[in-house]
């Protein structure tokens, strides 16, 4: 979930994300440390609430803040849009295998004249979804998708929607790409094999991982000026987070 409290409810409203590492990619990378893995990092809504670090670093010290008059702050942090949007990305969703997920920001297809700025998305393969439950258990999303895998596999479509205009600017991640003039398209199928996920072990496995737009290749460079601010954060929060777990950093192969 996007909520600071981790132990949040599934039914409450929060942004949801979806993240896919591919591994054994050859290539060279865009940072230095990384030999072999592609990231797509992905949320529950088409744009990002903030277009520069300041408004987002001071959102980040209203909200984390103790005094509360701080939180009142938030709205002028963000502006009336940002608000809007920060509102709307907080939703309830009944099944994250059934749930449409946006990068949100640019990124970069191609090398050289050929290149192209893209935003890409992943959504069911099937258009049936579950409703939400009348009494759900306090983690019934991760109850759904360990139920669902074990049953069966789950398919996802993979798009990318490429920039139409030079009016859709890399640097407002603010300003949706609308579909009727920058279409998507599907380039692949993702399938998740049938499986037993929730062990000590593969739970181990999960928490040591760090997902980062900047583990990737050149063709995908990430684009715009919340693309570069994340670079740093999510460096930083994968450093702390791995100091906490006191475990080393390390990309899997």
């Amino acid at each position: 979930n996007g909520s600071k409290d981790a132990q949040q409810a599934d039914i409450k409203k929060d942004a949801r994300g979806m993240a896919i590492k591919l591994l054994g990619v050859p290539g060279e990378k865009l940072l230095d440390d990384e030999t072999s893995t592609q990231d797509f990092i992905m949320i529950n809504h088409p744009v990002f609430f903030v277009n520069d670090p300041v408004r987002y670093m001071s959102f980040m010290q209203d909200i984390n803040s103790d005094r509360f008059f701080n939180k009142l702050y938030i709205p002028f942090a963000l502006g009336a849009k940002g608000t809007w949007i920060a509102l709307n990305t907080r939703n309830k969703i009944s099944n994250p295998l059934q749930t449409r997920y946006w990068s949100m920001v640019p990124y970069q297809l191609g090398i050289g004249t050929d290149r192209q700025a893209i935003k890409y998305s992943a959504q069911a393969c099937s258009t049936v979804t579950d409703p939400l439950p009348h009494a759900p258990h306090h983690n019934f999303l991760r109850e759904k998708l360990r139920k669902h895998l074990q049953k069966s596999e789950a398919c996802m479509e993979f798009l990318i929607q490429p920039r139409t205009s030079n009016t859709m600017s890399v640097e407002d991640s603010m300003t949706e790409w609308q579909e009727s003039e920058a279409p998507f398209y599907k380039v692949a199928t993702i399938r998740i094999p049938q499986q037993v996920f929730d062990t000590p072990e593969q739970n181990k496995f999960c928490e040591n991982l760090s997902f980062t737009p900047w583990h990737t290749l050149p063709e995908h460079k990430p684009l715009g000026v919340i693309n570069r601010m994340r670079k740093v954060i999510y460096d930083r929060i994968s450093e702390v987070r791995h100091d906490m777990n006191s475990t080393h950093r390390s990309e899997p192969h």
